[in-house]
């Protein structure tokens, strides 16, 4: 037997917060087997949920399906090897999906069936991911808190915000574990590729005085923000031309900021305890904005591999920060 000396904040909340899985699957499982592994006691999902592409699977008359990939074409000989490129696309991120090859003549020429394909699939895994969770963390109190990132569709909302295990909030503040609280903020500042929600950094001042009067105690209050403060290491990502490609100079990625303003303006003058950022995948860094801890954890999600943070918070002060990968 023995006593637990109590402290002023409680007991230690250690948080593994990773963000923009988009539509990995093996990252997601990872996400949740994280919990266990680091001895984490909640999961902070930061956006970006939902994955880019459908990967067509046309089946032939012949008893093969085709595929087509990153400019090369896949013959498929039987549903065991359709299950495992459709299994290693998705840990990937994207949507296969087993189609006649008359449905992908018509769906080839008719972008808003496309569309409408795509949305179905995104909301298929991401009911998929909901059930994966009510079962990995059945029987704990480990709650998984998500915000959505410019990316994820409207109608992912009303899915997590009823799935067990799932506390799914945007533009909100909440009571969170050990006496503290989150702000959430999903979205992104404006992409080249005009992503489903984008703000304006006029749409960010009037959203952040929505939220701002709802924080008790700053010293106490997480910012899980999907888009990263502008102008650190935490949103600089590389420069693209009106093409999509990589602009290069002295033969060197260029570089440019593709965060939030705003959101410095913010934590500048509020001085949070800790923010929560993603968005930029290249972003990966730990970073002190005045007072506050800024971490994004950055996101490799087309290898599998999960990249994420640790952060042990107790007394009200963030004691440790450690990023991971795996």
């Amino acid at each position: 037997m023995f006593w637990r000396k109590k402290t002023n904040g409680g007991d230690e909340v250690k948080i593994f917060f990773a963000s923009d899985l988009h539509g990995s699957t093996v990252c997601f499982k990872k996400f949740i087997n994280s919990a266990a592994f680091y001895g984490a006691n909640v999961l902070v999902l930061g956006g970006d949920l939902t994955g880019k592409a459908v990967i067509p699977i046309a089946e032939q008359t012949d008893g093969t399906f085709l595929s087509f990939l990153h400019g090369e074409t896949h013959v498929l000989k039987g549903r065991a090897e359709v299950d495992a490129f459709s299994k290693r696309n998705a840990n990937m991120g994207f949507y296969p999906t087993v189609i006649s090859e008359a449905e992908f003549q018509r769906l080839s020429s008719d972008q808003n069936a496309q569309d409408a394909l795509f949305k179905t699939l995104v909301l298929e895994r991401i009911r998929e991911w909901a059930a994966i969770a009510a079962d990995k963390l059945k029987g704990t109190e480990i709650p998984l808190v998500a915000i959505p990132g410019n990316d994820d569709f409207h109608e992912i909302d009303e899915i997590l915000t009823s799935a067990p295990h799932f506390d799914f909030h945007e533009m909100q503040v909440c009571d969170f574990k050990g006496g503290y609280q989150m702000l959430y903020c999903g979205g992104s500042t404006p992409t080249p590729w005009d992503t489903e929600r984008e703000y304006s950094e006029d749409q960010y001042i009037a959203r952040f005085a929505e939220l701002l009067p709802q924080v008790k105690d700053m010293s106490r209050c997480i910012f899980n923000v999907h888009v990263p403060p502008f102008g650190t290491t935490l949103d600089a990502c590389p420069k693209l031309d009106e093409n999509m490609q990589v602009v290069y100079e002295m033969g060197m990625p260029a570089q440019l900021h593709a965060g939030c303003q705003t959101l410095v303006d913010v934590i500048k003058q509020h001085q949070p305890l800790l923010g929560l950022h993603g968005h930029i995948h290249e972003g990966r860094a730990k970073i002190n904005i005045g007072k506050t801890i800024c971490i994004n954890p950055g996101s490799v999600y087309p290898e599998g591999i999960l990249q994420g943070a640790v952060i042990a918070l107790r007394d009200g002060e963030v004691k440790s920060v450690n990023l991971t990968q795996g």
